[in-house]
């Protein structure tokens, strides 16, 4: 792409104002607006979904992705909603000033942090209303504990437990804690097994005062009808204040996938499918979006691959626009989409300063970091 500076792309957008103010970032990315979903989703209090025992659902079949049209640009002002952006930011490694600086300054909705915790104080002292979720990178995962016929869920979260608590009791400004990350139970046997692992696990924390962020599935899953043997684990995490964990990427655009009558989606808003199918009112609990943002799905067969950065000469040959506007109007559109589900806390984008083989997923990069600060400035939490 062009080596454009922020000032240029603005000029080469034809906005007007060229300052950094935040009113004059908010006019300029509002001329051209993703096109939203018409159709709201329901609110898990006020909409109760069918009971999936009698409710069909929907086949698991994603439809085959296709680029999005460049939105048609308008004179509509941004901010579009009034409430707070719900968007928030994976950190690998707080490397950069800039991260904790933009956490702080925009009092960010809710910030996972993998591994590099030493910074939660000061993100708490400066936004203490910032939610973290923490997560610490291990080499093994659930199918081991139920490897060889391994059944006895209890022991084998005692076991995971304990190789963890002194790291978990010595950062006690973490809010949640994950567990394994990105489990694939492929079966009812093995999401029993899981839930009743999650169960255990969310027990033992909650004996030292600790709060979980449980499931964790990856972008895409787990299917639809395996939902049913999870429903006792968030049960559980209900009464023991825990959250609900999920991943949603797509490409080659954010909302490839989505239906934008019914505002559901095969991989982002594939969580509304969850709620209105397969959860009942009386299980839900909160949902945060833990990882978000561009990565391969199995329906796009394009060349680029990974994360958002790949796409930017894939994206301008689309006729998509400059990529860093692109992809905020894209966060936009998400952030617009999670306004309208109450029990939905934040997605976190993934990733602030990134580690080999995730750079092509940094968003600490200019334009684009300032510009993503001017937004969550124009939509401020308390």
């Amino acid at each position: 792409m062009p080596s454009w500076t922020r000032r240029q792309l603005l000029k080469q957008m034809g906005w007007m104002g060229l300052g950094l103010a935040v009113g004059a970032c908010a006019r300029a990315l509002g001329l051209r607006t993703p096109t939203p979903s018409p159709a709201p989703s329901p609110s898990p209090t006020l909409s109760p979904s069918p009971s999936p025992s009698v409710t069909p659902i929907p086949t698991d079949t994603p439809v085959p992705a296709s680029p999005t049209p460049a939105p048609t640009p308008t004179k509509t002002p941004w901010p579009s909603f009034p409430r707070p952006s719900k968007l928030g930011i994976v950190v690998q490694w707080f490397r950069d000033v800039h991260i904790v600086n933009l956490i702080v300054n925009t009092r960010m909705r809710v910030v996972k942090i993998i591994d590099d915790f030493g910074r939660a104080p000061e993100i708490k002292a400066g936004s203490p209303n910032t939610i973290l979720i923490g997560r610490i990178t291990h080499n093994f995962d659930f199918s081991e504990h139920i490897r060889d016929g391994r059944t006895d869920m209890r022991a084998a979260a005692e076991w995971y437990v304990s190789q963890f608590m002194d790291k978990y009791l010595a950062n006690p400004h973490i809010d949640y804690w994950e567990g394994h990350n990105e489990p694939r139970p492929h079966n009812h046997e093995v999401m029993r097994l899981f839930a009743q692992f999650e169960i255990e696990r969310m027990r033992l924390m909650a004996q030292r005062g600790l709060k979980c962020a449980i499931g964790n599935f990856p972008n895409g899953s787990p299917d639809l009808e395996l939902w049913v043997d999870f429903l006792p684990a968030l049960q559980v995490a209900k009464q023991l204040g825990g959250i609900l964990a999920l991943h949603e990427y797509a490409s080659p655009t954010l909302d490839a996938g989505v239906d934008h009558q019914t505002g559901e989606g095969w991989f982002t808003l594939r969580y509304r499918k969850v709620y209105r199918y397969m959860v009942p009112p009386e299980y839900r609990i909160p949902i945060a979006i833990t990882e978000l943002g561009i990565d391969d799905i199995p329906t796009f067969q394009g060349p680029p691959n990974r994360g958002w950065r790949n796409y930017w000469s894939y994206w301008e040959q689309q006729g998509l626009g400059n990529p860093h506007f692109f992809y905020l109007r894209q966060l936009w559109w998400y952030d617009e989409e999670m306004q309208k589900d109450d029990y939905v806390l934040g997605a976190t984008i993934f990733t602030a300063g990134a580690f080999d083989p995730f750079t092509s997923y940094e968003i600490m990069v200019e334009p684009f970091r300032e510009m993503f600060e001017d937004y969550l400035r124009a939509h401020p939490n308390p």
